[in-house]
């Protein structure tokens, strides 16, 4: 009997400290008062369609950095249908909208992936939109924006090399060769049909003849370089590529690339 009543208070104790550890939110969600009410509105029609377009529902992008170095992130949306937006981070959970003012809003155009990255090392954070969707519009390439350090970006795709035009996905921007500037590998997604080849053995190491498979450009003193075929990377039609991970996977101390693939396998470069 005693050692009933001792048991008691443990019990309670125990069960007060676990409800206590469940109600305890690890994150809160913001609404739009905070100056951020991005929406990726998708409306299909018989042109253009989840029938047409597998990857109708994919998904936009976002990229999060501080833009003008005030120690605040900043963050990007990218839009399928709609505009792309960027918000300023102001502190104390307040965003100002300054697409317009930025020049960044890719109007008019399916954009992806989007990736904020010093590619000219001047110490600011510059921005890769990736295109999708139809191909179709005078901004259908790939653009990346330089930050011009006053709030405002000038696109630059061409002179930099970059200006890629596909079904691209994602880009990831790392130093593979470690001279010093960072190179960059865009993925993308084929422009086939799943249905619509054949699959034949190693039809993945086929490159794709109309030029839209993965690329990979190294950094030859601020123009980029196709050296896809160079560094062994796939681009054949059955590259449906989804997803890029960096990481040095086999310790030996050199970046290596994981590519997520839809409907086929995953690929590795070490």
């Amino acid at each position: 009997m005693k050692l009933f009543i001792v048991l008691i208070p443990l019990l309670l104790l125990v069960s007060c400290a676990k409800k206590t550890k469940e109600s305890a939110s690890l994150f809160v969600l913001k609404d739009s008062s905070v100056g951020i009410s991005f929406q990726n509105t998708l409306t299909y029609n018989e042109t253009f369609n989840p029938y047409i377009y597998r990857n109708f529902y994919n998904g936009g992008g976002v990229a999060i950095g501080d833009i003008n170095n005030d120690g605040l992130e900043d963050v990007y949306f990218t839009g399928n249908m709609v505009d792309n937006k960027l918000y300023l981070n102001k502190g104390n959970w307040q965003f100002e909208d300054i697409t317009s003012k930025a020049g960044v809003s890719c109007p008019g155009v399916w954009s992806t992936g989007a990736t904020f990255v010093d590619i000219n090392g001047d110490g600011l954070l510059d921005l890769y939109v990736c295109k999708s969707g139809k191909p179709e519009g005078p901004n259908r390439y790939n653009e990346l924006f330089i930050n011009n350090g006053d709030l405002t970006f000038t696109e630059s795709s061409k002179t930099y090399g970059l200006d890629v035009e596909g079904l691209s996905v994602h880009a990831a921007f790392f130093d593979y060769d470690k001279d010093g500037d960072l190179d960059c590998y865009v993925l993308n997604n084929s422009l086939k049909s799943i249905g619509g080849f054949d699959f034949i053995k190693d039809q993945r190491t086929i490159p794709d003849a109309t030029d839209n498979g993965n690329k990979f450009f190294r950094n030859d003193k601020g123009k980029f370089v196709d050296i896809t075929q160079e560094a062994g990377i796939y681009t054949s039609k059955i590259g449906f590529g989804l997803g890029i991970t960096l990481g040095d996977f086999n310790n030996d101390d050199w970046t290596d690339i994981f590519i997520s693939n839809d409907f086929l396998k995953k690929t590795i470069y070490i």
